[in-house]
């Protein structure tokens, strides 16, 4: 999860396949790309990515010029137009909740994006997974989008774009909420392109369920310690195991599609251009195959979070979408892709004929499961995080909000 100052102009990292891009893009993917399905195994992509096994240690390289030294270093190495370079200036980005994300610039040199993995990021992010969907991304993309440019043994270099990042109170705005949800629908028609493996859902590999799964097991470890076990012990944790269960019987009496998802869809994550003032869907660390209504719930509860704000680990229920909010948002959604099937004579139209409020009900299901999900991560990132915030907040809030959630969908089925 990536949240990153706003400032005035700024050029920041970012992927935008055009698949990404909101309805003011002047040109689309899906009118593009080739109509095959290229597999996702295998692809090939990561081979052409220049790389090297280095390591940045941030818990070491405490001093500024020696930090900037070391990074000069690994980009002679992995970046061809930096082997000239003779210093570089690092910008520190603020509000990064996972990993170290910095500006790099240098006289007569292209500024690039820094980004250096957080401690116990493995916990939480598969990198190699991560990196094969951007290489996919980068592949589908135009002159506009951003690349991969480059990796290290703990992070990667990134290409800018010209842009701002969005704020808390711009994605309660009704016409940035609207491209947001056209952005959100093309990158989850990316699925049409790069299917899930071939065989019934069972054989896919669920984002969500899968981080339920690992950051679970982590949680049981932790249980080990003695300090930790005294400090989760009024949240009656030997509950969770059961309560998950009901939760995935439950949800899975609602089918919703597996598509593309980015699965971290805050604020912070989506950029807007400044020459054209398209919207621009970045950071994919927990992007991959998840339903639909997962996505789209999961980018309602980000309405909640004001992480500049004064309590940026608390959420703020009131603010959570209404239902002329939720809906404006998913008509939108529905008619991006009603916009692209008669664009491009598509038979592959997910949301065809398909009511809002219809849509709504899918999506509202997931809500407790994204709250389960990144509870689970907070507890994770708690435990291991230098960053300055309240995880371990941010952790029990969104546990106590999937109880609550599931306790009161269990009650209504009964009803």
């Amino acid at each position: 999860m990536t949240s990153l100052t706003n400032k005035p102009t700024r050029r920041h990292g970012g992927f935008m396949a055009t698949a990404i891009r909101s309805k003011s893009s002047p040109a689309f993917l899906l009118s593009s790309l080739p109509q095959t399905q290229p597999s996702c195994e295998g692809d090939g992509d990561l081979d052409v990515v220049p790389s090297c096994g280095d390591l940045i240690d941030l818990r070491k390289l405490k001093d500024k010029n020696t930090l900037a030294q070391v990074v000069l270093n690994i980009a002679r190495k992995v970046l061809p137009e930096w082997q000239t370079a003779t210093h570089v200036e690092l910008e520190r980005v603020s509000g990064a909740m996972t990993n170290a994300v910095y500006f790099m610039s240098a006289p007569n040199h292209p500024c690039v994006l820094l980004r250096v993995y957080g401690i116990g990021a493995d916990q939480l992010v598969d990198r190699q997974h991560e990196l094969e969907w951007l290489a996919r991304l980068s592949r589908m993309s135009t002159s506009l989008s951003p690349q991969l440019l480059a990796t290290f043994g703990n992070g990667r270099f990134e290409e800018y774009l010209d842009s701002t990042t969005l704020t808390h109170d711009d994605i309660h705005d009704s016409d940035i909420s609207q491209q947001i949800a056209q952005s959100l629908r093309q990158l989850h028609d990316v699925v049409q392109y790069y299917p899930p493996p071939s065989g019934d859902d069972s054989s896919v590999r669920i984002e969500a369920w899968k981080d339920i799964s690992q950051w679970y097991t982590f949680m049981r470890e932790l249980l080990n310690q003695q300090e930790w076990k005294e400090k989760l012990n009024f949240l009656e944790l030997d509950k969770l195991p059961k309560e998950i269960e009901l939760c995935k019987n439950y949800i899975e009496r609602f089918p919703s599609p597996i598509i593309f998802a980015h699965n971290d869809t805050q604020y912070g994550n989506v950029l807007q251009l400044e020459k054209t003032g398209e919207l621009v869907v970045v950071d994919f660390e927990y992007a991959g195959y998840n339903p639909r209504g997962f996505d789209i719930a999961n980018h309602f509860c980000e309405w909640m979070y004001n992480y500049h704000g004064n309590n940026p680990a608390s959420m703020d229920l009131e603010k959570f979408p209404n239902d002329e909010e939720q809906l404006r948002f998913l008509s939108a959604y529905i008619d991006a892709g009603e916009e692209d099937d008669t664009d491009n004579n598509s038979n592959n139209n997910m949301t065809k004929d398909m009511d809002p409020k219809e849509l709504q009900q899918e999506v509202l299901r997931w809500v407790m499961v994204s709250h389960l999900v990144w509870a689970l991560w907070g507890l994770v990132q708690a435990s291991q995080s230098e960053i300055d915030f309240d995880y371990f907040h941010y952790f029990t809030q969104r546990l106590q909000m999937f109880r609550k959630l599931l306790y009161q969908s269990l009650e209504e089925e009964q009803q």
